[in-house]
């Protein structure tokens, strides 16, 4: 199916650029709160990137001046569970695609709360603007976080911190997240913030396409493991030259480590 007769729904935009889809959260009148319709987009078109072999990574980021503010509080009510479940249900299937798939930069264009701070734990390059600032406010409405963010913020900045974000509520600035893991570097602006992303995709678009996806999913799944058992799914993973199918190959592997 030809990109312009897919429907990614009227809160995603997205295009592709350097052989990286772009995906802009884009329901800026409510700062880009996650409704499920939106969520269910949102996963669409991380798939149709996973899937597309004419894309090679995933831009992240998003219109206006907040990254997402989370899950709409005013659309879902956090007292009903079930539709609670069937939202986080989408948002745990978001960042799977995203912490086991393509290469991803995520650029942080304003405040990141909820699944803002997520989807920055899924991806492997975090920007922020400099006044931007990470929150996960869950606990105020007795909302568990049941969506694996507690796995991944527990290995990308360790347990003090996940306590601290996750049951206090804790707000952190672009510097202390910058100071403790949680992104990677910061600009100014939201031009930089742009053409920063667009040319750490410029770097991955130029390597080898086997190697990096390799790389990703031996770094993210190997941590956990003995020594032993984890050498030899890297053993694996460095000897991807010998495969004829290097997109079987990664698949295959992706799977072992599922």
């Amino acid at each position: 199916m030809s990109l312009e007769k897919f429907n990614f729904g009227e809160f995603i935009e997205f295009s592709i650029k350097k052989k990286f889809g772009i995906i802009k959260l884009n329901r800026v009148h409510r700062g880009n709160a996650i409704i499920t319709e939106m969520a269910k987009d949102l996963k669409k078109v991380i798939k149709y990137c996973q899937n597309s072999e004419k894309i090679r990574g995933i831009i992240l980021t998003a219109n206006g001046t907040s990254f997402t503010t989370g899950m709409d509080i005013d659309e879902i009510d956090g007292s009903d569970h079930i539709v609670v479940q069937e939202y986080e249900q989408t948002a745990a299937a978001i960042q799977k695609l995203l912490y086991y798939g393509k290469p991803t930069i995520c650029a942080i264009n304003g405040k990141a709360m909820g699944d803002g701070v997520a989807y920055a734990l899924c991806s492997d390059y975090r920007i922020a603007i400099k006044d931007c600032f990470f929150m996960m406010p869950e606990i105020n409405i007795g909302v568990f976080p049941d969506t694996g963010i507690i796995v991944l913020m527990s290995r990308v900045i360790g347990i003090p911190w996940t306590k601290k974000i996750l049951m206090f509520a804790e707000k952190i600035s672009a510097k202390k997240a910058l100071e403790i893991g949680l992104i990677d570097q910061i600009v100014d602006n939201r031009e930089e913030l742009m053409n920063l992303a667009l040319e750490k995709a410029r770097f991955l678009f130029t390597k080898n396409q086997t190697v990096l996806n390799a790389i990703k999913l031996c770094s993210n799944h190997l941590a956990d493991k003995s020594y032993n058992e984890a050498y030899e799914l890297e053993k694996i993973g460095s000897a991807w030259y010998e495969y004829e199918d290097k997109e079987k190959f990664i698949n295959d592997f992706r799977k072992k480590l599922y």
